[in-house]
């Protein structure tokens, strides 16, 4: 690795214009004729944007614009606020709580979203992430068909929901040490889906979420006909060396080649 890369800077700044706060990476030598990918990063429970933001020069310096969100809720450990997380609904399938049975008749809900404007969690996130990339697209120059979600642990819930709910806005995903989220169908919009394109990547050693259950929701994706590859490595929940190497030669081969 040469010193020049090595000691390069790279631009980050954090930006308060959506719903969700936001740090983004800007690539060495960025040039603003160049449609580069977007990589939409999403944070494991207890994280947060900056430390996403963080973790781009070991993936690349020049190859990615990236747009790091910070989850709405604060992360409770052991009583006290520890970084953030994205919400119930994207829990560690052993933490899922089974939802109460709403009391509420189909009417009132209508009436409480629509008249009392209730928010609603999921469509707060939604919003929130599209408004960012946005914001994104209209600060850098963005390739609009080059829009990847990267997420790690309960971050690659999310990246799921989200890019199985809109495939058609996604180039595709990136799910490290993570899973598919409880309380909706992965698999609903089956056929605007079978042209979003994982990389679903874990540690085999991972107590948190081991790599059997990463394994089954492959197995889920590729029996609906989606293309999954799937790469596992001797290591625990953490992000590592290889790993990174693989994602960036991933989204690299699809990035350069048409299919």
């Amino acid at each position: 690795m040469s010193s020049d890369r090595l000691n390069a800077p790279f631009h980050e700044t954090t930006t308060g214009t959506g719903s969700l706060e936001e740090a983004r990476f800007v690539p060495q030598r960025y040039e603003p004729n160049y449609p580069y990918p977007l990589l939409v990063l999403l944070h494991a429970r207890g994280g947060d944007e900056q430390q996403m933001v963080r973790s781009m020069p070991a993936l690349s310096w020049r190859n990615y614009v990236g747009l790091s969100l910070r989850g709405p809720e604060p992360a409770i450990k052991r009583g006290r606020a520890d970084g953030f997380s994205w919400g119930a609904e994207f829990a560690r399938p052993d933490r899922r709580v089974p939802r109460p049975f709403a009391s509420l008749s189909e009417a009132d809900i209508v009436r409480q979203r629509l008249i009392e404007g209730a928010p609603d969690a999921i469509d707060s996130l939604e919003d929130g992430l599209f408004s960012s990339i946005r914001q994104t697209r209209r600060a850098l120059h963005v390739h609009s068909e080059r829009i990847f979600l990267v997420g790690c642990g309960e971050g690659a819930a999310v990246a799921y929901r989200i890019a199985l709910s809109y495939p058609e806005r996604f180039a595709g995903v990136v799910a490290i040490n993570g899973w598919l989220p409880g309380g909706f169908r992965p698999l609903a919009r089956l056929k605007a889906c079978r042209d979003l394109r994982i990389l679903v990547v874990h540690g085999e050693w991972n107590a948190r979420v081991p790599v059997q259950s990463a394994r089954r929701d492959v197995r889920v994706l590729r029996a609906g006909g989606l293309r999954v590859a799937f790469q596992s490595y001797p290591c625990a929940h953490r992000l590592t060396s290889p790993m990174l190497a693989d994602v960036d030669t991933w989204l690299i081969n699809h990035c350069t080649n048409e299919e």
